[in-house]
C-alpha cells in the first residue's frame, strides 16, 4: 500500500533517478505500468535491479521477502544464458530437511540461505548468483552436487547430473565436476545413498524376472521364438538391505503368455501384503524377454476380478522395463559398458538413432543400421522402426542388433512406431532434457490420469538398461537374481 498512491510513487520515482545513474522515469497512469517501466529500465543499467530492490524495500518493506527471490532468479537466468529450466525447477520443487546445513557445508560458511529460501530450487537459484571461490565450482553448481547424495532428490537426480554436464563442458569445469563428485562418493561411505541412476534412493525396488520355459517336455517342433510358457520370479531391495530377498507368491509352475498379467496380479497382492508395515514409494521393475517386450505391461489389471480397469500404473507410477536378454548375455556386457562409459565421459555428445526402413528389404535395412551402430559410438539410443514383436520381426531383430552394439536405451511404440504423432512425441521429450531425461519424461506422462485417452502416450515405450545399476553392486545388484553374473 505504500506505493499504491501517486504521492508514494513520487517519492519512489525520485530516490530511484537519484540512486540509479543514467535511469529515467516519467509519470504513469497506473501503478503496474510505472512499475513495469522502472524493471525494464533498471535491467539495462549496471545494478539498476538491485538498486530497485533496495529502494522498493526501503519504502515498502512488506515485500522485501518477495522481491530478493526476483532478482536472484532474474540474476541467475543471466547467468546460465537463458537455458530453459522448467523441468530441473520442477524436479528440485521440495523441501529439504536441514537445508541451511546443506548450504554453510557447500559453501564453508560464506552463504547464508535467507528465510525467503525454503525449498532446494529456492537455495540453488540463490546460491547461483555467489561468485566461485579461487579453483572452485559456481556455488549453485556445488550445491547440485551435494544434492545428489540426498535420497529425497533421488527423482532429480536425471536432471541434476543433465544440468551441471552441460554446463561443465560449456564453463570448461568438467574437471572440477569430476572431482567433486569422486570426493563426495569417498565421503558418502558405505552406509550412504548413491545416486548412480537414483536406484538407491528410499524406495522398495521390486526386481520381477518373466523367463521363458525352455524345459526339454515342450512339444516337439516348437522353436526357441514360438515360446508360451514362462517362470515368474520376484525379488526385492530394502533401503536399509544391501541384499535381494526373494518374495513369496511366485507361481511354482510355468504360466502360460495369456495368464502372466494374472499371476503378475496375484504377485503384487501377496507383495503388498508384505509390506504391509512400511510407506515407501514402490518401483516395479520388469526383466522381459524379447518377445514380451511389446505387452503393456504397465496397463495390466492390478484387480482383474473387478469389472473396470484397474491399470497397474495408478497404483504403481514407477514401472520400469528392461531388457532380460542384455543382463544375462554376457558376451554383450563389453560393449553395453564401453558404450555407457562414453556417454557417462561426454554426455552432451549423446545421439539418437532413428531406424528409417525406407521400403526396403527388413536384411538391407537392418545391415545398414548394424553398420552405422557400429561406426558411431556416440549413438546411445535407437528409436525403433517396428515394435519388438515376433522371432522374426523387424522390431525384434532391432532390438537384438541394439543389445550386440551395447546401445543402453531403446525406444518404440508397441502399436504404430512409423507414425509422426509418436515421432513428435520422442521429439518433444528430446526437447525437454535431451536423451537422458527421456525416460523419466516418458513416465511422467503415463502417470498423467489424461493419457488413458491418448493411445501415444499410452503405447510409448522406453527401454532404459544402465549397466552400473543392473550389474554391479555385488549380492544386491540385479545381475545376481537375473543370471548375468558367473
Amino acid at each position: 500500500m505504500a506505493l499504491a498512491d501517486p504521492r508514494g510513487r513520487q517519492q519512489w520515482r525520485g530516490e530511484l533517478v537519484d540512486a540509479v545513474d543514467g535511469l529515467e522515469l516519467v509519470e504513469l497512469p497506473t501503478a503496474r505500468q510505472e512499475f513495469h517501466q522502472a524493471v525494464r529500465r533498471c535491467a539495462d543499467l549496471d545494478q539498476g535491479l538491485a538498486t530497485l530492490v533496495e529502494i522498493t524495500e526501503f519504502l515498502a518493506e512488506a515485500v522485501a521477502h518477495r522481491l530478493r527471490p526476483l532478482l536472484d532468479t532474474w540474476e541467475a537466468l543471466e547467468l546460465y544464458g537463458g537455458r530453459d529450466w522448467t523441468a530441473l525447477h520442477r524436479a528440485l520443487d521440495f523441501h529439504l530437511p536441514g537445508l541451511s546445513v546443506l548450504v554453510a557445508d557447500v559453501t564453508l560458511g560464506r552463504v547464508r540461505l535467507p528465510a525467503s529460501s525454503v525449498t532446494a530450487w529456492d537455495a540453488f537459484v540463490h546460491l547461483s548468483v555467489h561468485n566461485a571461490p579461487p579453483g572452485g565450482l559456481p556455488p549453485g553448481m556445488a550445491f547440485l552436487e551435494h544434492l545428489l547424495h540426498q535420497p529425497e532428490a533421488a527423482s532429480a537426480v536425471g536432471e541434476i547430473r543433465a544440468w551441471n554436464d552441460h554446463f561443465a563442458q560449456q564453463w570448461r569445469l568438467t574437471a572440477e565436476v569430476a572431482g567433486l563428485r569422486g570426493h563426495l562418493a569417498e565421503r558418502r561411505g558405505p552406509g550412504g545413498w548413491d545416486p548412480g541412476g537414483d536406484l538407491q534412493a528410499a524406495v522398495i525396488r521390486s526386481y520381477i524376472k518373466v523367463a521363458p520355459d525352455l524345459a526339454p517336455s515342450d512339444p516337439p517342433g516348437r522353436g526357441p521364438g514360438d515360446r508360451s510358457r514362462y517362470w515368474l520370479s520376484s525379488c526385492v531391495r530394502y533401503t536399509e538391505s544391501a541384499e535381494l530377498h526373494p518374495q513369496p507368491g511366485v507361481p511354482d509352475t510355468p504360466v502360460a503368455r495369456g495368464e502372466l498379467p494374472h499371476a503378475v496380479a496375484r504377485l503384487l497382492r501377496t507383495m503388498a501384503e508384505e509390506w504391509q508395515s512400511r510407506a515407501d514409494e514402490v518401483v516395479l521393475e520388469f526383466f522381459l524377454p524379447v518377445e514380451l517386450l511389446d505387452e503393456p505391461v504397465e496397463w495390466w489389471d492390478l484387480n482383474p476380478n473387478e469389472g473396470f480397469p484397474t491399470p497397474m500404473i495408478h497404483r504403481y507410477p514407477d514401472i520400469r522395463i528392461h531388457s532380460l536378454e542384455r543382463v544375462q548375455r554376457r558376451q554383450h556386457h563389453h560393449a553395453w559398458r564401453r558404450r555407457w562409459r562414453r556417454w557417462s565421459d561426454v554426455p552432451a555428445n549423446a545421439a539418437l538413432h532413428w531406424c528409417t526402413p525406407g521400403g526396403r528389404p527388413d536384411d538391407e535395412h537392418l545391415g545398414e543400421v548394424y553398420g552405422e551402430i557400429g561406426r558411431q559410438d556416440e549413438i546411445m539410443g535407437m528409436v525403433l522402426s517396428a515394435a519388438p514383436r515376433g522371432p522374426r520381426g523387424r522390431g525384434s531383430r532391432e532390438v537384438l542388433l541394439g543389445l550386440e552394439h551395447g546401445v543402453p536405451l531403446l525406444v518404440y511404440h508397441r502399436e504404430d512406431s512409423g507414425s509422426e504423432a509418436f515421432h513428435s512425441m520422442v521429439k518433444e521429450a528430446m526437447s525437454e532434457g535431451g536423451l537422458a531425461n527421456l525416460p523419466e519424461r516418458t513416465r511422467q506422462w503415463k502417470r498423467d490420469v489424461s493419457v488413458k485417452e491418448n493411445p501415444v502416450i499410452k503405447n510409448l515405450t522406453v527401454i532404459f538398461d544402465d549397466p552400473e545399476q543392473l550389474l554391479d553392486g555385488g549380492p544386491s545388484a540385479p545381475a545376481t537374481f537375473l543370471g548375468g553374473i558367473e
